[in-house]
């Protein structure tokens, strides 16, 4: 992403038919519609890039650094022990640091996408134009994304209240358009739903605003206005838990004040999420201090700060408080959505974790008793 070698990117994975996992912070990097676009990495991937990642002999790694939230803590988020690694990243110092790498490129991936470009083309080794497209890893990758597509949608097509995270996430992607930049803050629903393969789909390179790793809470959020400051023709809307928003709503009169016409969606489930999934999980259903008993209403505050301010609680108003606040932000008004959604996670976000007990987590289930160590 950095070094803007998008084009050189998806140019040499349609020669190869090569499938491609993004980082978070990579996405867009390769539309996410792409039949070779497969998912993410740790945190953020699918059952399909997890084991397309396992199974691979070679691996090529593009500026990634396979940092935590990556990793996972675990080998079975990094490339098999004997697969070979091969590593470019324009940092001397970063060849090795996460996963040792068998051929190491000290280089800029612009620049080095190019460099093989051209020896596969030389060698003749590439596929016609187009000839990725009946590819057998390519048929089989779209066979296993069209499987998770069709069951988060049968998520999101619920009428429960409170709503699942993915009734909200997949209207928001049919409501704004493709250009639109996205923020995506950290948490469980924010970063871990949102920021995942199929989930929400990303398309156009520097058009996502994450924190790289995980702890960063309210960065992404606090930094949405600038997207219309950089991009003013462009909409902006940032996925933010409730525990997050409450750390950055300072921004609001500021984003007001300036007429960046951006909108927060608050995904308030009532709770710091990831830490009481740690306590759901690990610690025996012993939660502690991640409840909020007192919430407060952030459509109000919005209100209060110049801003559109919407409460919505049920599923069938989504799609109409959604468009609401595009055309306030087409007034150059901000606009702050308070979506009131169930604690419920998707499988994908609750296995990253390595310390939990993984069959637990399969399960959706309470421990019977602590666990050892």
């Amino acid at each position: 992403m950095a070094s803007g070698g998008a084009e050189e990117l998806r140019t040499l994975a349609e020669l190869l038919a090569i499938p491609v996992l993004t980082s978070l912070a990579g996405r867009g990097s390769i539309p996410d519609d792409h039949p070779l676009s497969v998912g993410g990495l740790g945190a953020h991937r699918n059952r399909l890039s997890r084991r397309l990642l396992r199974e691979a002999d070679v691996v090529l790694g593009l500026g990634c650094r396979f940092e935590e939230m990556e990793t996972n803590w675990s080998e079975g988020s990094v490339p098999a022990p004997d697969a070979c690694y091969v590593q470019v990243d324009i940092d001397p110092v970063e060849i090795g640091r996460s996963v040792p790498a068998r051929i190491a490129v000290v280089g800029d991936v612009r620049e080095v996408l190019g460099q093989l470009l051209a020896a596969v083309r030389e060698r003749g080794a590439g596929l016609p134009p187009g000839g990725f497209v009946d590819h057998p890893r390519t048929r089989e990758a779209a066979t296993e994304l069209a499987e998770l597509e069709a069951e988060a949608e049968t998520i999101a097509a619920g009428d429960r209240r409170p709503m699942h995270p993915l009734r909200v996430i997949h209207a928001i992607r049919a409501t704004f358009p493709r250009d639109t930049t996205v923020a995506i803050d950290v948490g469980c629903i924010a970063q871990h739903i949102a920021g995942g393969t199929p989930y929400f789909k990303v398309f156009e390179p520097r058009s996502l605003i994450v924190p790289s790793s995980f702890y960063g809470m309210g960065f992404a959020a606090a930094a949405l206005p600038v997207a219309r400051l950089v991009y003013p023709d462009r909409p902006a809307v940032g996925f933010v838990g409730d525990g997050s928003f409450q750390m950055i709503m300072n921004v609001l009169p500021v984003a007001a004040e300036y007429r960046l016409g951006v909108t927060w969606c608050v995904f308030n489930d009532g709770a710091l999420g990831s830490i009481r999934d740690i306590q759901q999980y690990r610690f025996d259903e012993r939660i502690l201090a991640t409840e909020f008993d007192v919430q407060p209403d952030f459509a109000k505050i919005a209100e209060a700060c110049g801003c559109r301010g919407e409460r919505v609680e049920d599923p069938a108003d989504v799609d109409a408080a959604l468009q609401h606040a595009l055309e306030a932000n087409s007034a150059g008004i901000p606009a702050v959505l308070d979506f009131a959604v169930a604690r419920e996670r998707l499988l994908g976000t609750l296995e990253h974790y390595a310390f939990y007990p993984q069959e637990l987590v399969a399960q959706h289930l309470r421990p019977t008793a602590p666990t050892p160590g």
